[in-house]
């Protein structure tokens, strides 16, 4: 995939600087190989190591790719140790530079007519993971700074999603979604809604199942941290055998994001 005028021009508008944590450094791709690389990371965690459905073209490429990478801004974490070689990333998707009639990547399977209609600067994360031999927290900690960096500088609203759970037997995660129903349901007007054509089920009917709803220790870490900031969540789950994952939409409202953030530094310091 090549960085096209359209893609150069964005990233060279916004605002967007570099963060580091010891051997770690973060910061948007600025080359195909590092787009590349991210891609080939998506790959190596979302497809073989999590049992989605592989093309023939992955196969070829070994890396994961479709339209929305044209548009994005590629998060990329960099290992100075190791050739700066990527070892984290997350994709970033502006309504700003969609194509006229493009969709969000999470709009094949909702409906965010609530989002749209309440926010006019948006931006989606998508495809976020980090190498196996990366997963103690400073990798994640460092997407997680820099995405919310990001964010309050360039001026978006509200940042959204999916969050997803491995496999497509969502019995398996009747806990986490009980819970999630219970405490950090989306609001009336800012529901994502299932698409007819998707396979989805209701969070509501396993809800209120004794013993259920107040589970919180398998939730994914990922997850855990859109929670600490005010995440929201669908009243339906979606079940995706291309990644094999059953999946919620979420969503964060910034000035709450960041009134939530700005009362845990104070409590930690006071």
């Amino acid at each position: 995939m090549a960085i096209t005028p359209k893609l150069f021009q964005q990233m060279t508008k916004l605002i967007a600087g570099s963060m580091s944590a010891g051997r770690y450094d973060v910061r948007l791709a600025s080359s195909e190989a590092e787009i590349h690389a991210a891609q080939k990371l998506r790959y190596e965690v979302l497809f073989k190591e999590s049992g989605g459905r592989i093309t023939r073209e992955m196969l070829n490429t070994e890396r994961e790719e479709d339209e929305w990478d044209q548009v994005a801004y590629h998060v990329v974490v960099l290992d100075s140790r190791n050739d700066n070689k990527v070892v984290g990333t997350v994709r970033l998707v502006s309504n700003l530079a969609l194509e006229d009639g493009q969709s969000f990547y999470t709009e094949h399977a909702f409906d965010l007519s609530g989002l749209r209609n309440n926010y006019t600067q948006v931006l989606e994360l998508s495809r976020a993971c980090v190498s196996p031999d990366g997963r103690g927290g400073a990798i994640l900690m460092l997407i997680w700074k820099f995405t919310m960096q990001f964010i309050e500088q360039n001026g978006y609203q509200v940042l959204f999603g999916c969050a997803s759970f491995k496999g497509t037997d969502y019995q398996e995660h009747t806990e986490i979604l009980s819970y999630l129903y219970d405490k950090h349901l989306a609001s009336e007007a800012l529901m994502p809604r299932p698409k007819d054509e998707v396979q989805s089920v209701a969070i509501k009917e396993f809800s209120q199942t004794p013993g259920k709803g107040k589970e919180r220790g398998k939730v994914p870490t990922m997850l855990r941290g859109y929670l600490k900031i005010g995440a929201r969540v669908s009243e339906h789950a979606i079940i995706d055998p291309v990644f094999n994952t059953t999946f919620v939409a979420i969503y964060v409202d910034a000035q709450e994001m960041f009134g939530i953030n700005h009362a845990l530094v104070n409590k930690s310091v006071n």
